[in-house]
C-alpha cells in the first residue's frame, strides 16, 4: 500500500456534532418555572422535538396525547409555506426534558423581564428518543418538514416538563382556547389576499 494511502487511513474522522445551540431569551414564570423563546430552521425541528401520540395500553392506561395528524391542513400548511411570502408568526410550543440546558450570555445585561444567553439541545443518533416533544404546532412542524423549501426560520417557546403530566397539562391548555366564531371569519376572509390555509 503506497504511503499516501496509509496515511489517509490513519486520519480519524471529526466526530459529528451532537448538539445545536441556538440564541434565546429565558424568563421566569411562577414560581420558578423557566420558559425559552428562540429562533430555529423549522426543518431542524424533527432533529430535537418529536410528537407523541395518544394510545391506550394495558399496563399503563393512557400513554401521549397528540391526536393523529390532519392529512388535509398540513397540506393547505405546505402549500401556504410553498407560496411567495408565507409567515408563520406564531411560536412552536416544545416540552424538553432535563437534558436541554440554557447558558446565559455573561456579556450582556439582562432584561428586565428575562436574560439572553444560548440553549444547547442534544440531538440524538437516528431512531433514538428526542429531548424535546411537541405540545403545540404538530400540523405546522408536519407541513414543514414536507414542504419542497431549503428553509424556514420559525419561533419555538420550550420549557423544561418535569413528566409527561405536566406536558399533558400544557397541551390542553393550549388547546382549549375558544376557536373564532364563523360569522366573524365570514367577515374578515374577503379582505385577505393572501392565501390561508
Amino acid at each position: 500500500m503506497p504511503p499516501a494511502t496509509k496515511r489517509r487511513l490513519r486520519t480519524k474522522r471529526k466526530p459529528l456534532d451532537t448538539t445545536i445551540v441556538v440564541p434565546a431569551i429565558e424568563i421566569v414564570q411562577g414560581r420558578g418555572r423557566k420558559v425559552f423563546a428562540f429562533p430555529v430552521d423549522g426543518k431542524m425541528l424533527p432533529k430535537f422535538a418529536s410528537v407523541t401520540r395518544i394510545a391506550r395500553t394495558e399496563s399503563e392506561g393512557v400513554t401521549g396525547y397528540q391526536r393523529p395528524e390532519v392529512l388535509s391542513h398540513i397540506s393547505q400548511i405546505r402549500k401556504y409555506l410553498e407560496s411567495d411570502s408565507p409567515m408563520l408568526p406564531n411560536a412552536i410550543v416544545v416540552a424538553f426534558n432535563r437534558s436541554v440546558r440554557f447558558k446565559p450570555d455573561s456579556s450582556t445585561a439582562s432584561a428586565q423581564h428575562g436574560r439572553l444567553g444560548a440553549l444547547h439541545i442534544p440531538l440524538p443518533p437516528e431512531g433514538e428518543a428526542t429531548p424535546g416533544l411537541i405540545v403545540d404546532g404538530q400540523q405546522r412542524s408536519a407541513a414543514l418538514r414536507e414542504a419542497e423549501i431549503k428553509r424556514f426560520p420559525v419561533f419555538v417557546v420550550g420549557f423544561i416538563a418535569e413528566d409527561e403530566a405536566e406536558q399533558r397539562e400544557q397541551f390542553l391548555l393550549v388547546n382549549s382556547t375558544k376557536p373564532l366564531p364563523k360569522g366573524l371569519l365570514y367577515e374578515l376572509l374577503p379582505s385577505i389576499e393572501a392565501p390561508l390555509p
